[in-house]
């Protein structure tokens, strides 16, 4: 499946819908996410909004903070204390993700069906879930298929 181009009216629309300012450097992060398969880290995400053109450090990160506040963008921790950050569509729903213990790629599971329930009314009167954030960790397809690493190797790079 291919993905689709980057339609720079649309995310300029969403980011005037959320009440930011259309600037450059907005663009290049939002086009950087777009492009990007997987949920990238905020130091990938610098180095590939540096192609573009000169970039300045704080204002991507202030950028991407704007994004994940305003519901533009979503932000992962798969437990390696690393923020990933990926692009969320308009209709947004709360999903799980994929975390490859081998080679840290993470992917959004979207069609994954979890169910959480509480037992008793009193348990859920205690409390509102603002947001929930489920990981499931093992090997991804790509790691299957590469041979069997020694328990003496490091673990494998991380690939995109």
């Amino acid at each position: 499946m291919t993905r689709p181009a980057f339609d720079q009216d649309h995310w300029k629309g969403r980011l005037r819908e959320a009440g930011l300012r259309v600037t450059g450097a907005r663009l290049d992060v939002v086009r950087t996410l777009h492009d990007s398969p997987l949920p990238m880290t905020a130091q990938d995400i610098l180095d590939e909004v540096a192609k573009l053109g000169p970039t300045d450090r704080v204002t991507v990160y202030r950028t991407l903070n704007s994004l994940v506040e305003l519901g533009i963008a979503h932000r992962v921790d798969p437990g390696d204390r690393t923020w990933r950050f990926g692009l969320l569509a308009k209709d947004h729903h709360q999903h799980a993700h994929f975390v490859c213990d081998d080679c840290g790629s993470i992917r959004c599971l979207d069609e994954a069906l979890i169910t959480v329930s509480m037992k008793g009314r009193a348990a859920s009167d205690r409390f509102k879930v603002k947001q929930q954030d489920v990981y499931l960790h093992g090997t991804c397809e790509a790691c299957l298929e590469l041979p069997p690493r020694s328990a003496t190797k490091k673990k494998r790079p991380q690939t995109r």
